[in-house]
């Protein structure tokens, strides 16, 4: 089936989008000084089109966990129009900031995927393709972008979740000719499950080393280490899609567009990934040796049992823990003698888990 010249053009441009902009998260500083939102949970955390969002923030500051209300802050959620999108996905920023589309402030906020968001599937299906303009985001996932902002006092602070949605078929059923990238379908013709966030029960805090004497007390001079607790069987392996633009001219979009899709087509490879999750630590006093850690020994003691072929790891292996120093002389120390803190894990393609935890300072 022939393809029009927008359809190659958009694949083109959004792909190079795709591979610039994605993926990089904003990792904040670690301390907690005042108001903050250090996350955004979103349940479930992969989504399809017409189905509901659960969206909750994390809101903290130097005294703890903050609660939505008068006493704590007070959200506002919105998004950008949607003329402030293409085929991947939204805009973080509106073009036009007074043109945001206000949606409410309870806390959780739900919000539901646009049905026709890949346009009318029904009728894709009876002709055999989709429109033009929805193809990039059916095959590599459409980023839903909702926006809050938090008022508490005088200060306001904003925050954003990305929300991958998908077709809610495969889309062979939409798109014959796109069925070889179905990241939803692995080549063996199992199905890949949606994502599911992690579970993260608690932090244990080490006296001296990732190993030593678990303590409730830290002492100024001394180090410390933060371990994460959390539950390595909810980690996934899934696939993406990557993409070989040697020998085309992405300077020229007529050039682009005389491409037969098959060859375009062909030049897309899908690939093994497995969840290698992440940690963010925040504290309200004393300091973190690393804003952020990432625990790379999962590859070999959960999807090695499992028989899943993991890219391999470049360079020396990292771990969860992170090395913790108290307050030293000078320092902010916590009036009532509590140093609070927060783990954020992240599985690195949208889902979410938190914990706080604390311990006292002497």
């Amino acid at each position: 089936m022939a393809r029009g010249p927008r359809t190659v053009q958009a694949l083109i441009a959004s792909t190079l989008a795709l591979l610039g902009g994605c993926g990089t998260e904003f990792s904040p500083a670690s301390v907690i000084t005042n108001e903050r939102v250090i996350a955004v949970v979103a349940e479930p955390p992969e989504a399809v089109t017409g189905q509901a969002v659960r969206l909750t923030p994390l809101v903290v500051s130097e005294s703890g966990d903050m609660v939505e209300g008068t006493s704590g802050y007070h959200a506002t959620w919105w998004r950008c129009p949607t003329t402030d999108s293409d085929a991947l996905g939204d805009y973080a920023q509106c073009s036009d900031p007074s043109e945001r589309i206000e949606l409410g402030s309870a806390v959780p906020y739900v919000d539901t995927v646009p049905a026709d968001l890949f346009g009318d599937l029904a009728a894709a299906a009876s002709a055999g393709t989709l429109p033009s303009d929805k193809v990039l985001g059916a095959i590599l996932g459409y980023w839903r972008v909702v926006s809050v902002t938090v008022r508490a006092g005088d200060r306001s602070v904003e925050a954003l979740k990305r929300v991958p949605v998908y077709l809610p078929v495969a889309l062979a059923d939409v798109d014959p000719e796109l069925a070889g990238l179905d990241v939803h379908v692995k080549d063996d013709g199992s199905v890949v499950p949606p994502n599911t966030n992690p579970t993260l029960s608690g932090v244990v805090v080490h006296d001296g080393s990732a190993t030593g004497a678990t303590v409730t007390t830290v002492k100024r001079g001394g180090s410390y280490f933060f371990e994460p607790i959390y539950d390595e069987r909810t980690l996934e392996d899934y696939v993406s899609l990557k993409v070989d633009l040697n020998g085309l001219d992405l300077s020229d979009p007529e050039a682009l567009a005389e491409v037969p899709l098959e060859e375009l087509l062909a030049r897309f490879e899908k690939v093994q990934r497995c969840e290698i999750p992440t940690f963010s630590w925040f504290v309200t006093h004393g300091s973190v040796r690393r804003d952020t850690t990432i625990d790379e020994g999962v590859l070999q003691r959960v999807f090695d049992p499992r028989g899943v072929d993991c890219p391999d790891i470049e360079g020396e292996e990292r771990v969860a823990p992170v090395e913790y120093t108290p307050p030293d002389e000078g320092d902010r120390v916590p009036g009532d003698g509590i140093v609070r803190a927060w783990v954020v894990l992240r599985d690195g393609r949208g889902g979410t888990a938190t914990r706080a935890f604390s311990f006292r300072f002497e």
